[in-house]
């Protein structure tokens, strides 16, 4: 049974609902979230405003031994983009909800004073936070587990979160978050510091023993696959150097993809063997991608870090052109204690030094010294932007609404529908993923769409084909239906089709999102419709079949698209910065034609009009999102 906590800040009453009815067409985590979305959340509704609905949920898989069982998803009106803000973390603080006797809790209102929500064994206090506000979410961490156990899960917002930062995070304890989309704003506008969680509460599943096989089986396969190794030891890293190979680095605010020194300074070999102390894991994860680092020598000697994680590299290191590990993350800790997202925060602070360095802004507007890899003003600039100080007032709002204040500056502001572009250009290689930038229902971000069946130093054998990089046995073991294998890689397997392994690659990682597993390469390469429907049979009971998962997962995607269609997202909105399309990065520069027809290809798999996105009639009634009379089922369209 889901049970949904629903709390209400401004008459600080909380009640609990069983929302049963919605797993079957919904699944769990980011499904369930969708649809309380959009049925609780009014057309229109300010973000930072009264009327916005924060949403935490977890999905079946959470908290039992299946591997990397351990994700929360977080959803509101995102306050940066003004469309669906949806968020993954680990650690532990899914497990942790659902021991203590939640799936899902739902957030109104306003509170008049700061409080925190804490939740223990299914007993749920709203308390005063006075003693918190203003502190960072370190600080507050530790203060909530001195003052409540010290077990206790936290999440937390900083100042970011307090002065409703557009782009600020929601921390996951001390260096985890739900970064992105800026729902730390929507919790600070709210007047919730933290939500602490805590059980002991036993957890059923339907079948324990199939539920055990079943962990087992996953358990094997995952670390059979030829990513295991390299995930382990490397992490995310493990891209670092491929990218600046690829010349897909997005240095000095996209206008280089290649950096010389790369890998001396910054590379996966240099951070392992200069500064990698030991392997971390998040709940039930055999893989332990993360790491915890110490400094041995030189000037930052002693100082110890979570990580390095490939965004932190590629944010800092490559987009701000920080040179040192360490500095890096010293940056990194700043983000996370005042709680701000470290891909937005890097690209607002790129887009100001642009900015400086072609006229349009001048120093003592700045109020500090800025230049690429000069890492006291990038720190300066992180603390003025959580407070909200001078110029960081204004690069607070992202840099969709900074470059409308200061003339002549878009061609600077690197976003894709106001969500500042991450990681990775797209110049250097048009793939899935690349494509995936554009049709991501949260804006430009490279989280929810992602090939299982990545070739990561491949080539691009034309705008509608990625080369094959995999060997027709492991696409002959893809837990992937055989239809899909043909319409996707060729009934003799040489391509990849990048529209339609576009819209598959989502629907496998709507459904990692809605059961609550993880992303990473041998896990989303294990998993498909099949495993999933094997799984949800084991822990629920559920009798979906691979095609009905699958279904499930395409109904969860086009909820979002509506959402999104609701809030007033456009086909204009569907495209890259003009430098991407201008500007030779060293690979040379995206087409707009090819871009633009590959979208229409996707559009037409995805059963969408080609001209406005809007999904056909015969589409919406497939996925059982309309009733006869055309009308969103269980909520207007």
């Amino acid at each position: 049974m889901i049970k949904l906590l629903n709390v209400d800040l401004t008459s600080q009453k909380a009640w609990v609902e069983e929302i049963e009815a919605l797993r079957r067409s919904y699944i769990g985590g980011v499904g369930i979230n969708a649809r309380l979305a959009y049925d609780l959340i009014p057309r229109g509704a300010d973000p930072l405003g009264e009327q916005n609905v924060l949403i935490l949920g977890v999905g079946p898989f959470v908290g039992t031994n299946i591997p990397t069982a351990c994700r929360t998803e977080i959803t509101a009106k995102s306050p940066l983009t003004g469309l669906l803000g949806t968020s993954s973390s680990g650690l532990y603080w899914g497990a942790q909800l659902r021991y203590a006797g939640f799936d899902h809790i739902a957030i109104f209102g306003r509170s008049s004073s700061p409080v925190y929500l804490l939740i223990k064994d299914s007993e749920v206090q709203i308390k005063d936070a006075s003693h918190l506000w203003g502190k960072s979410t370190w600080e507050t961490v530790q203060s909530l587990r001195r003052q409540e156990g010290e077990g206790l899960q936290v999440a937390s917002i900083g100042k970011g979160g307090e002065n409703k930062v557009r782009f600020a995070s929601i921390q996951n304890n001390l260096h985890h978050a739900w970064g992105r989309t800026g729902l730390g704003g929507v919790m600070g506008s709210k007047g919730l510091k933290a939500i602490a969680v805590w059980g002991e509460l036993p957890l059923e599943v339907y079948d324990l023993r199939e539920t055990l096989r079943f962990a087992q089986l996953i358990t094997k396969r995952i670390s059979e696959d030829d990513s295991f190794g390299y995930t382990r030891r490397y992490g995310s890293m493990v891209a670092a150097d491929p990218y600046n190979k690829l010349g897909a680095l997005p240095g000095y605010n996209f206008t280089r993809g290649y950096l010389e020194g790369w890998e001396d300074t910054r590379g996966r070999r240099t951070f392992g063997q200069r500064y990698k102390e030991k392997d971390l894991a998040c709940f039930a994860c055999p893989i332990a991608c993360t790491h915890w680092s110490r400094v041995k020598e030189g000037k930052y000697l002693g100082y110890q870090f979570h990580g390095l994680e490939i965004t932190y590299d590629l944010e800092f290191g490559a987009k701000l052109g920080i040179d040192s590990i360490p500095e890096i993350s010293l940056c990194v800790d700043l983000c996370d204690q005042y709680g701000l997202d470290i891909i937005s925060t890097a690209g607002v602070i790129s887009f100001l030094i642009e900015c400086y360095q072609n006229g349009l802004v001048e120093q003592k507007e700045i109020g500090t010294e800025i230049d690429w890899g000069y890492v006291e003003g990038v720190r300066r600039l992180i603390e003025m932007i959580a407070y909200r100080e001078g110029i960081g007032d204004l690069l607070a709002e992202g840099v969709r609404r900074a470059s409308a204040k200061i003339a002549g500056s878009e061609r600077y502001a690197m976003h894709i529908k106001g969500g500042e572009i991450p990681v990775r250009d797209p110049r250097g290689k048009w793939d899935v993923w690349s494509l995936g930038y554009l049709t991501n229902i949260r804006g430009g971000d490279h989280l929810r769409t992602r090939s299982p069946a990545e070739y990561l130093l491949g080539g691009t054998r034309n705008h509608l084909e990625e080369e094959l990089g995999v060997s027709e046995e492991f696409i002959e073991k893809m837990d992937l239906p055989h239809r899909l294998k043909e319409e996707i890689f060729g009934r003799v397997p040489h391509k990849v089709d990048i529209p339609k392994m576009a819209k598959y690659a989502e629907e496998i990682i709507t459904l990692i999102n809605a059961t609550g597993i993880c992303i990473r390469p041998p896990v989303l390469r294990t998993f498909g419709p099949e495993l999933f429907s094997q799984g949800l049979h084991a822990t629920l009971g559920l009798k979906l079949s691979p095609e009905e998962v699958l279904r499930a997962a395409e109904r969860i995607w086009n909820l979002q698209h509506l959402f999104n269609l609701r809030e007033g997202e456009r086909i204009e909105s569907w495209t890259f910065p003009d430098r991407f399309y201008q500007e030779d990065a060293g690979r040379g520069a995206l087409s707009a034609e090819k871009v633009e027809e590959t979208l229409r290809r996707y559009f037409l798999a995805r059963g969408w009009d080609p001209e406005t996105t809007l999904p056909s009639s015969e589409k919406l009634q497939e996925l059982g999102l309309v009733s006869e009379g055309g009308q969103l089922r269980d909520g207007p369209l």
